[in-house]
């Protein structure tokens, strides 16, 4: 969960916002009285305070509202690797739904509200579902209705450069989609493993998923470094589901033997390593799925399934 550290409103468009004590968010409208609620996919705006950390690093005097946000929250939280369509709950009755990450600045219009704006990078867009107050100091929490929520991170030098698009995060994905999970969490990361370290930390150690799929970077090459940043982020392993992969995966492939791919546990998300190919880290996905829902039900302390119905592969 994040904290909200500021709600801001302002009376005109592209203009830096004030910070008020509270705001009342209105259904299907956004934030009463500020000049950007409306009808749409943009009716509330979010930023968290790791974003304008990455101003100030610049040289940037970064405060609430100077992006033009409504809301900005704490915690390190790293709100722009969230995906549309995730839900959160703020403060006691207000219920938003992520609809956009980022925003267009081809015009340079951001940067007139402030200069080195990185709101179009990292803010997120919202619709409100449940209208309610929301003030300093109330809690973000991320909603579970639609199952247990995934983060998905692709490990490659070359989607990360650009080289070639990433086709294995997305599939892994879509086949969490057809067995009852949420993707929560998408992003590609250079196989570097200091990089990896605070991604998968932060993902973890702000509970808004349950469990984190990596995708590449577990082979013998020097340049596989995800197993190794994986067992320094978790106090816990899970060996049997790595084993489990490993031997559902030599039945197709005797190479799967060479897989250094871990599983572990970090807070209450639990982190599956998977190999780095299209076919491979879909087949794997697809080995560990039957055990996952009991395994994050307990994990949780939770007393409901995660997934239901038969699994589709």
């Amino acid at each position: 969960m994040a904290t909200v550290i500021s709600v801001n409103t302002s009376s005109e468009r592209r203009a830096r916002k004030v910070p008020r004590e509270s705001v009342v968010l209105l259904r299907d409208h956004g934030i009463e009285g500020d000049a950007h609620a409306g009808e749409g996919r943009r009716q509330v705006s979010i930023l968290s305070d790791g974003s304008m950390g990455r101003m100030r690093a610049g040289g940037i005097a970064a405060s609430p509202g100077c992006c033009g946000e409504n809301i900005d929250v704490g915690d390190c939280f790293e709100l722009h690797t969230m995906l549309p369509g995730v839900s959160f709950r703020i403060g006691d009755s207000a219920v938003v739904r992520i609809t956009e990450i980022g925003k267009d600045n081809s015009d340079g219009h951001a940067d007139n509200v402030i200069q080195g704006n990185i709101f179009p990078e990292e803010g997120v867009f919202a619709e409100v579902l449940e209208e309610g107050s929301v003030r300093p100091g109330d809690m973000m929490t991320a909603m579970r209705d639609g199952g247990c929520l995934a983060g998905v991170l692709t490990v490659s030098d070359s989607a990360s450069g650009g080289i070639y698009a990433d086709d294995s995060g997305p599939a892994v994905m879509e086949l969490l989609k057809r067995n009852g999970f949420q993707p929560a969490r998408y992003h590609v990361e250079p196989d570097d493993i200091e990089a990896l370290v605070s991604r998968m930390s932060a993902w973890c150690d702000d509970g808004f998923i349950d469990v984190l799929f990596t995708a590449g970077g577990t082979g013998l090459s020097p340049r596989d470094v995800t197993p190794e940043a994986t067992r320094r982020i978790c106090p816990r392993e899970v060996p049997g589901i790595a084993e489990l992969i490993r031997l559902r995966s030599s039945e197709i492939t005797p190479t799967a033997w060479l897989s250094r791919a871990y599983c572990g546990i970090r807070s209450r998300t639990l982190v599956i390593n998977l190999p780095g190919s299209l076919r491979a880290s879909v087949e794997c996905a697809g080995f560990a799925l039957p055990v996952l829902g009991h395994a994050l039900e307990i994990l949780r302390g939770d007393v409901t399934h995660c997934g239901h119905g038969e699994l589709t592969t």
